[in-house]
């Protein structure tokens, strides 16, 4: 104990084997971002089995654990050579006072395979536990474990970048008994985190309950909502020199559509002036239903800035979509002030673009990642834009917003978020929701179609091409796989090319060269191409007002927000849009009802409510990692929503000094994700 009488939480892993040879478990486990105790502290079991003793094997069920005492009998081994290495299969009986059990153990190493045949062959007394099922009239252990005593609750932890459950668990452990009383307490808790942790890990006699577990879905929630208020204060500490608009200039901004904004569109546009007129940087999220016109929002905003003299940078995932919205800008903007940024511009042109964004010739900046890279180098970037922001990872936002003078930061999304989401993903953001539709927008009717309307449907395709509108065909993969049971993109373009022997037809997807693709968009947008049949390459921004009919094979593989922002592509100006569900399986009850849920629906934000409820919430914070401070392992949203809304009732009390214990022990000054939009 000497050795580790000194460990604190933060103390690296390896500590834990000091003056020892260090496993090479360890440098996995750096990689997965288990770096200290703290973070080790937080590898939770992923099972907890009641243990079994000595029981009938005919009193047991299929998924018991038990550890049952006797003799090793009939044992019988064969190798099996797999990628060139020597495995074996072994199996035999275990004879038991009360009743034989069958054994096999799977792919085991040699050392293993002794082990067993010496028990066998001196006839000791064994003691062996697993998790029991029936094999014909046998009572069956697959794979058990040797053990000489145990506790009467196992725990099995899960695998972390290839390093076993097993190890994982001698190494927490280790931790030092007096350690755990050291974790920070939250003074109105009755139950304590040391207790909740020490439980879970079954560590000294705390035995587990439902009071520990819920106490450490609390801390979860409290540690998301700790990290919001921290970049809320951090973003409050910086100022800005505050922007300075005329009524003369915004009414100027106001000026440049052919149609009136809606009033959410004005609200919208009115707060990212305020915004800008402050001396905080702006943080907005800008969100809303697909079609609503986020986009012409932004403009507007990038329009104020630029008359002011300072640059704008509006950044896309795609390169498609980035280069639409180029050609787009070019409409507001002179075409000599506008520059363009991609990984297929050559470096020749680059050197010339980067020049130009140097020395301020260039005003107004699109791209895609290619706006953050290292050489290049703004002027006085005064606004940054992030369309489809989710889209992003967090390294990417930060390295964005670093090239800003000041880091004014509007982000947008088509995918409405819930509101109890937005207050653990965006709670340090303002936020300004679109609702209302633009009067000329027809938007989009949806219809589901199967092998016995499939021919109606064709009929209807025909007499809209006939009248010259245009459409996508949209799959979830290329290729046939054999997880999926779809169409391939190839077998679905000879399929139409059957059907409609004199329409233009054309292959979209990630596989072709970039430039092989701007020039089918280009194409399909100059009505040279009539159906395009596509990957989701077409789910983010493509505009294309003529394309009024969104086909999409297999939706079941979609989620319903992917599914919503596949149909926004059409009806979006004054055509009426229509989107048809093409069913090719015979699909569950669940599947039926959650597309017959999206054939009625097309309120994005109710959509967005039961996707959440459908896929889960995923990765709040943006960043998969197993460390304790970047993501949740136990506490659900959905499922633990009266915990989570206890501590945002319960944060409304605390002050900075209640915090301390935790920034202290979480490190969260040194979390670079912190003071940053993320």
């Amino acid at each position: 104990m000497s050795n580790t009488s000194k460990l604190l939480w933060n103390s690296p892993i390896e500590e834990l084997y000091k003056g020892k040879k260090l496993p090479k478990s360890i440098s996995l486990l750096k990689e997965a971002n288990i770096h200290t105790l703290r973070d080790l502290s937080w590898i939770f079991p992923t099972k907890f089995y009641h243990v079994h003793k000595n029981p009938y094997p005919e009193s047991t069920n299929d998924g018991d654990y038990v550890r049952v005492n006797g003799f090793l009998k009939n044992i019988k081994t064969r190798p099996i050579f797999r990628k060139r290495m020597r495995f074996f299969q072994v199996s035999g009986t275990l004879e038991t006072q009360n009743g034989d059990f069958s054994l096999i153990w799977f792919n085991t190493y040699p050392n293993l395979k002794e082990k067993i045949e010496n028990y066998f062959s001196e006839s000791t007394v064994v003691t062996l536990e697993g998790t029991v099922s029936t094999n014909g009239p046998w009572t069956q252990i697959a794979n058990p474990t040797f053990k000489q005593q145990g506790d009467d609750t196992v725990l099995t932890y899960p695998t972390v970048n290839k390093v076993r459950g097993s190890f994982i668990e001698k190494m927490i452990q280790k931790i030092p008994h007096e350690l755990w009383e050291e974790l920070p307490e939250l003074k109105f808790h009755q139950v304590s985190l040391a207790q909740s942790l020490k439980s879970l890990h079954q560590i000294g006699d705390i035995s587990y309950n439902d009071d520990y577990i819920d106490r450490i879905k609390y801390e979860e929630f409290f540690l998301e909502q700790l990290k919001i208020a921290l970049r809320k204060d951090s973003k409050e500490e910086q100022s800005q020199p505050p922007l300075k608009f005329s009524k003369k200039l915004l009414e100027k901004s106001l000026d440049i559509f052919p149609y009136p904004l809606t009033v959410d569109q004005k609200l919208c546009f009115d707060e990212i002036i305020k915004d800008l007129e402050s001396t905080y940087p702006l943080s907005r999220l800008v969100q809303g239903d697909v079609g609503c016109g986020k986009t012409s929002v932004a403009i507007l905003a990038m329009k104020a800035v630029y008359e002011l003299g300072f640059q704008v940078a509006f950044m896309a995932p795609t390169e498609n979509l980035s280069y639409q919205h180029f050609q787009n800008l070019i409409n507001y903007f002179p075409e000599e002030k506008i520059a363009f940024l991609s990984s297929s511009v050559s470096a020749k042109e680059k050197k010339i673009i980067y020049q130009k964004i140097k020395e301020n010739e260039a005003r107004v900046i699109i791209g895609t990642h290619s706006l953050f890279q290292d050489k290049l180098e703004y002027h006085n970037l005064r606004l940054t834009i992030i369309d489809e922001q989710h889209k992003f990872g967090v390294d990417q936002r930060i390295q964005f917003l670093n090239k800003c003078t000041v880091p004014n930061c509007l982000l947008m999304s088509a995918t409405p978020i819930p509101r109890t989401l937005s207050l653990t993903q965006y709670g340090d953001l303002d936020i300004s929701i679109i609702k209302e539709m633009p009067a000329h927008k027809k938007g989009f009717k949806t219809r589901i179609v199967n092998s016995e309307n499939m021919s109606k449907f064709l009929s209807f395709l025909k007499t809209r091409l006939d009248l010259n509108e245009q459409a996508y065909v949209v799959l979830p993969n290329i290729d046939k796989t054999e997880f999926r049971s779809t169409y391939s993109i190839e077998e679905v373009h000879e399929q139409y090319k059957k059907f409609f022997p004199e329409t233009n037809i054309a292959i979209l997807h990630g596989r072709l060269d970039s430039d092989e693709q701007k020039s089918i968009i280009h194409d399909f947008r100059e009505n040279k191409i009539q159906l395009l049949i596509s990957t989701t390459v077409v789910e983010v921004g493509i505009h294309v007002s003529n394309a009024t009919l969104m086909i999409i094979y297999h939706p079941e593989y979609f989620g319903l927000s992917s599914l919503h922002q596949l149909r926004g592509r059409v009806g979006r100006d004054k055509l009426q849009g229509f989107c048809f569900l093409i069913i090719t399986n015979k699909l569950g009850p669940q599947q039926n009802q959650r597309l017959s849920f999206f054939e009625k629906e097309n309120d994005g934000f109710k959509i967005a409510e039961e996707d959440l409820l459908y896929r889960g919430e995923g990765n709040l914070f943006g960043k998969t990692q197993s460390g304790a401070s970047n993501s949740r392992k136990i506490s659900n949203l959905l499922e633990d929503i009266v915990i989570f809304n206890k501590v945002i009732e319960d944060f409304k009390d605390f002050n900075k000094s209640d915090f301390l214990n935790h920034i202290h022990f979480y490190n969260l000054k040194e979390d670079k994700y912190i003071g940053h939009l993320i």
